[in-house]
């Protein structure tokens, strides 16, 4: 990257900051005063992991809300333990997110805070890098470092011993280097007409890709919390984030269950007039249509209308459903609390159902609701 000559450290007497800056280890550098941009603090990609992830949400705040469950199987770390940000879009429903661990984020966001800079973007400095071509990587090489800028948007950073081996690993794509010399056993991957920086590697995007500075760590006028409020902060928003998903999710499947089950008392009417209005639907099929039964399913299906008949009326949402042959069906339901746990289960057992609850361990203050798993066989022993 460009040689910061006329860096400086940015304390709190210097309150109006333009141009690109950078955090080098524990203070703020300027690094071009006059880039084309909004403000723009550059973080080192060493720290930030940078994923290109598939989120088919319709809203920016159903993807924000999706985002760390779809990390969650790609990254170390669990996820209370790091933020997720969400960045643009590089492909129809595909998006770029960074993940930096929370104590990372909070020093960068002390740093902003010491010099005073609130509405400014917190970056990775590879994804300053245009996005190269399909199938070849953009690189800078700059004093040993190397940053590179991956074909699906992503860019990381990494020593330059270890970049031969990065790029075989990744199938030895064509190159766009700038900057230092590439090692001897990549210049093959240089093809003569890719050249398109200039030796100084200065960034060549105007809007970074991704902004870090979201959720708990969006930028602020009053002062930064403690780490401990910052990381209860973003407990709670994670929680909330996923029971507006599950909320929104049992919202569609009680809709889907509406329009199945008036469908299906249209069809039992016009066979067994008057079938279709028992209060049993299950029942009423079984015994007006047995071969509908068995062949989707039988029991199974039987207890899952019955389990789908009983609780939407309840303060209790699914999360998921576990069924294997000839044993209880599995659900994994969350509750306000204990007394909303009870209401359901009893309208399970009212249906004629057998449903036995086992409390989970609480996770969360108080308010937080709990989880349960529900076992559900049919009156027997079937499930």
């Amino acid at each position: 990257m460009q040689s910061a000559s006329h860096a400086h450290d940015l304390g709190k007497a210097r309150r109006h900051v333009t141009g690109l800056c950078r955090i080098v280890d524990d203070r703020i550098d300027e690094v071009d005063p006059i880039y084309d941009g909004p403000v723009t603090v550059l973080v080192p990609s060493e720290d930030v992991l940078v994923l290109a992830v598939d989120l088919p949400f319709a809203s920016r705040r159903q993807r924000e809300a999706a985002a760390p469950f779809a990390v969650e199987g790609l990254i170390a770390q669990p996820l209370d333990q790091v933020h997720v940000a969400l960045g643009m879009e590089i492909a129809p429903s595909r998006h770029l997110c960074g993940v930096v661990r929370l104590d990372v984020m909070a020093r960068w966001t002390a740093l902003l805070d010491q010099a005073d800079l609130d509405q400014v973007v917190l970056t990775p400095d590879a994804l300053m890098l245009a996005t190269p071509p399909t199938g070849a990587w953009r690189l800078v090489i700059d004093d040993g470092r190397a940053l590179v800028r991956t074909d699906d948007g992503a860019g990381f950073a990494i020593d330059l011993q270890g970049l031969s081996a990065a790029w075989q690993i990744a199938g030895r794509p064509r190159l766009l280097p700038a900057g230092d010399p590439l090692p001897e056993l990549m210049r093959e991957g240089v093809d003569d007409s890719t050249f398109e920086l200039s030796t100084s590697g200065k960034p060549l995007l105007v809007t970074p890709p991704l902004d870090l500075r979201q959720g708990a760590f969006t930028g602020r006028r009053a002062r930064p919390a403690s780490l401990a409020r910052t990381l209860s902060l973003i407990a709670a928003a994670a929680v909330a984030a996923h029971l507006a998903i599950l909320v929104a999710d049992t919202v569609a499947l009680d809709r889907s269950a509406d329009r199945e089950e008036a469908e299906t008392r249209r069809l039992l009417a016009a066979r067994a007039p008057g079938a279709e209005s028992e209060p049993d639907l299950a029942a009423a099929v079984d015994r007006v249509a047995p071969e509908v039964s068995a062949a989707t399913g039988g029991p199974f299906i039987s207890t899952l209308s019955r389990v789908s008949g009983a609780l939407p009326g309840t303060r209790t949402s699914f999360r998921a459903i576990t069924y294997a042959p000839a044993q209880p069906l599995k659900l994994a339901v969350s509750a306000p609390d204990a007394a909303a746990l009870d209401a359901a289960v009893r309208a399970l057992n009212q249906t004629g159902l057998q449903a036995t609850p086992r409390i989970d361990a609480v996770t969360g203050g108080a308010g937080a609701g709990l989880n349960a798993a529900v076992s559900v066989a049919q009156r027997g022993g079937q499930p």
